[in-house]
């Protein structure tokens, strides 16, 4: 009895989309998780950490997120309204002496709302527009002494007047961004859409702030979010095309 009723239902499903695909021919409606690989110009970073005794961070990051995306038909091409998330996060140590270490955390994530003109070749397509994104870039500076961990040493750096090797220092900065894009899918098996997109971040900002949104206008005006940005896409969902 539960065999019939599972053939059934699968039956009836298959007919529902195959009465959506003659309705509506030419859509997509899908989502997914996205991986790649950010190309930042770090010189001025490295510049700024190095100053202060710092381990330097890289040029590239892996990135991870996820997105998704509508086709709307234009005659035999597309209109693609999407969105989608996507970050990445970088933590170097160094040990200065027996009793000092310094630390950081370098890290981006933003998101947003993308446009695109699609170029549709059967089940391959081309994708030209641009991703309208904010953001958060955020640098934390961390140095420790041999008694970072000790409670009571913790409660009299607040308590008392005198001078500590534990310092924090948590950096924020508010972005808004365009990142120009093309892209290339490839859709499988009617449901599963492989995406590689590559575009290029250009932000503008405010000030950076510290700590409890303490503004810092000095902040060095080269380190920013702008950067190239490469990913992947596996994307499941809905695709009717002619």
């Amino acid at each position: 009895m539960i065999r019939r009723i599972i053939v059934i239902i699968f039956v009836i499903l298959l007919m529902k989309i195959n009465v959506f695909s003659q309705l509506l021919p030419n859509l997509a409606l899908s989502g997914g998780p996205t991986a790649g690989w950010f190309i930042q110009n770090t010189d001025d970073l490295n510049a700024e950490l190095k100053k202060g005794g710092f381990p330097t961070v890289d040029k590239g990051f892996f990135t991870l997120g996820g997105g998704g995306f509508i086709d709307l038909p234009l005659k035999k091409n597309f209109l693609r309204i999407g969105g989608m998330g996507v970050g990445f996060s970088t933590h170097k140590e160094l040990r200065v002496n027996d009793s000092l270490n310094k630390a950081l955390t370098y890290s981006m994530g933003m998101g947003g709302l993308s446009v695109e003109y699609v170029l549709a070749f059967g089940n391959f397509d081309i994708s030209i527009g641009s991703a309208f994104t904010t953001g958060q870039l955020s640098l934390d500076l961390y140095q420790n002494g041999s008694n970072a961990g000790s409670y009571p040493g913790i409660l009299g750096e607040y308590t008392n007047n005198s001078s500590s090797q534990n310092i924090t220092r948590n950096f924020r900065l508010r972005f808004y961004s365009a990142q120009p894009q093309a892209g290339i899918g490839l859709l499988t098996a009617k449901f599963i859409y492989f995406r590689l997109t590559a575009g290029y971040v250009l932000s503008t900002s405010g000030s950076w702030k510290v700590d409890n949104d303490v503004e810092v206008p000095n902040f060095p005006k080269g380190i920013k979010a702008d950067g190239f940005n490469i990913s992947l896409g596996i994307n499941a969902g809905l695709f009717f095309r002619d």
